[in-house]
């Protein structure tokens, strides 16, 4: 191949990192842009570059969006959830491994978002219980969602992902449960390295009162309306102090001044909060003040909280902005970011990956922004459908392909799109609803990103990195070869998705293999659950869900991640050549 194509590629390959990695543009238009610079330079004819959007992957992995959200909404797994945890006392070591068991045996069938979000309320109801910290199990928990989601190919979207691109470059695909014993047994020593390490890396500093984590406390607004009975009386005498509201600063024609307890108050001031669920619900009703955001609301209202997950569209935008697209019939009035102190109008707040936002609005509204596969909902004042008996249907469904599947019937694809088709056929589900679950932007990053590897590899780009590796990393033997591959992976993972550093890696571990003149299946394996596996920074959907109910903070995950990621990958280089022969 032309030295112009190859260096194309990896400048197009450097790009796509500081891109993806940045979200200066949205990732779904950093892939589309990747495969319009291949068809448009001719280094990829136009069937090549849009092939990625046809693999089995994206089948696999838009029905398995579609079946876990609907599972997740119904609440048809808490049940069962509950079960497998326990009733009764227990020592904080005992609930530990239920709960962790518990999350890794639910995401090898479910995703892990979904486990997470299911166990979630279990675990703060068990920590309340015991008498401890909610912190205590909430992040443990959401790490073994994720061990025991790497076990079966459905259960991380980086399993589904990689799937789709070794086929593409003329692997055969992994099968369901490939990858099982090796996440049972990462997933286990992940149980034993949280019992023997859990006081010493979870922080103990989160109250053992478990009110910050049922009512988080949020950055909110109220205004001074004309003729308010609050005009001419003092901050201290709002009686705001009372309710759970803390005033920060007030905003007047003067500008910003202190929130003195003496400071009178005018009509027209904008006054700066720090309150909870249950402040900003009584303030809703307080007619002395209006809530910022919900000038366009009736007053019954439903409330809910929702959580921005990595990727979202909603990424860099202004809360005003965002109050805009939402629509009048549900607005954001408060915002919780972890670190964050200081004083803002939430409406001027640019929006990041993890931040909390408090809703109110009506059920359609809420129902609205349920939909939204970029919001996660968290908890709300009335449940949304599907109904539980619904959740029943989708599980049996979910069940029977899985089933169907492991017996060879049927290819996993078509079994799981034959379970998404029997709920719509059955009137459980319509097209629309359907489609409405299904994160497009995720899946046009995977085709995107599945043909800059298979150009990676046409170019020889992926061959020139891999001598890189390979010339300094062969002299210490195979073993060095297969530990630079996890640690790269490992490296990406912390600014792009787990999902997308697989979908980088990959095609280099490819052309190392063929350089060493080894199998390229083990390589494959190592890349993937190395991806999957990695726990260092807290940008997995299953780690935000926790990060703010936990009260956590960005170091404590490394305190954690660091020794649990050390203690899988090394279970995964020592597993796979035994199962994988080079």
């Amino acid at each position: 191949m032309p030295i112009f194509e190859m260096t194309v590629v990896l400048l197009l390959f450097a790009a796509a990192a500081v891109l993806l990695a940045t979200e200066i543009i949205p990732i779904e238009v950093t892939a589309l842009c990747i495969v319009v610079v291949l068809a448009g330079t001719g280094i990829m004819t136009t069937a090549e570059a849009l092939q990625g959007f046809a693999s089995e992957a994206i089948v696999v992995l838009a029905c398995v969006m579609i079946l876990a959200h609907r599972l997740s909404e119904s609440g048809a797994t808490s049940g069962l959830s509950a079960r497998m945890v326990g009733q009764g006392k227990r020592s904080p070591a005992a609930i530990l491994v239920r709960l962790m068991a518990s999350a890794a045996s639910l995401s090898s069938v479910f995703s892990n978002t979904s486990t997470t979000a299911v166990m979630m309320p279990i675990a703060i109801d068990a920590a309340k219980k015991a008498n401890t910290s909610p912190g205590r199990f909430l992040m443990p928990m959401a790490f073994a969602s994720i061990m025991g989601g790497s076990a079966t190919l459905i259960g991380t979207s980086a399993n589904m992902a990689a799937n789709g691109v070794i086929t593409r470059m003329g692997l055969e695909p992994f099968r369901l449960f490939e990858f099982f014993w090796i996440g049972l047994t990462v997933s286990v020593a992940g149980i034993v390295t949280f019992v023997l390490l859990g006081n010493r890396v979870v922080p103990s500093r989160v109250s053992t009162d478990d009110s910050e984590v049922q009512d988080d406390i949020l950055l909110a607004g109220i205004v001074v309306p004309e003729g308010s009975k609050a005009i001419d009386t003092t901050v201290k005498k709002l009686g705001l102090d009372d309710i759970g509201a803390t005033p920060l600063a007030v905003d007047s024609e003067g500008g910003r001044l202190s929130a003195h307890p003496n400071r009178k108050i005018h009509e027209g001031d904008y006054i700066l909060l720090r309150a909870t669920n249950a402040a900003l619900a009584r303030l809703m009703g307080d007619k002395r003040f209006q809530v910022d955001g919900v000038d366009e609301l009736s007053p019954a209202q439903v409330s809910a909280q929702a959580i921005l997950l990595p990727g979202s569209r909603w990424i860099g935008m202004s809360v005003a902005v965002m109050r805009r697209q939402l629509g009048q019939d549900v607005a954001v009035i408060g915002v919780k970011r972890a670190g964050y102190q200081r004083a803002a109008r939430i409406s001027l707040m640019r929006l990041r990956a993890g931040d909390i936002l408090q809703l109110v609005g009506k059920k359609d509204g809420i129902a609205r922004v349920d939909a939204d596969v970029d919001i996660y909902l968290m908890g709300q004042t009335e449940p949304i459908t599907p109904t539980r008996r619904e959740g029943l249907y989708t599980l049996s469904a979910l069940m029977a392909a899985i089933v169907v599947s492991a017996l060879g019937v049927l290819p996993l694809s078509i079994a799981l799109l034959a379970a998404v088709l029997s709920l719509v056929l059955a009137r459980r589900l319509t097209l629309l609803e359907a489609f409405a679950l299904v994160s497009w932007r995720i899946l046009i990053l995977i085709g995107g990103m599945s043909s800059l590897g298979l150009a990676m590899l046409q170019t020889g780009a992926a061959e020139w990195l891999a001598g890189g590796i390979i010339l300094l990393a062969s002299p210490l033997g195979i073993t060095a070869v297969l530990i630079a591959l996890s640690a790269l992976t490992v490296v990406l993972t912390q600014p792009l998705s787990n999902a997308a550093a697989a979908l980088t890696v990959l095609p280099i571990a490819i052309a190392v293999a063929d350089g060493l003149g080894v199998d390229a299946r083990p390589l494959a394996v190592i890349v993937t659950l190395s991806a999957s596996l990695s726990f260092i920074a807290p940008l997995e959907p299953a780690l935000l869900l926790v990060y703010g109910k936990g009260n956590y903070r960005l170091r404590d995950f490394i305190l954690a991640g660091v020794p649990l990621t050390i203690v899988s990958l090394t279970i995964v280089l020592f597993m796979v050549p035994m199962f994988w022969p080079l």
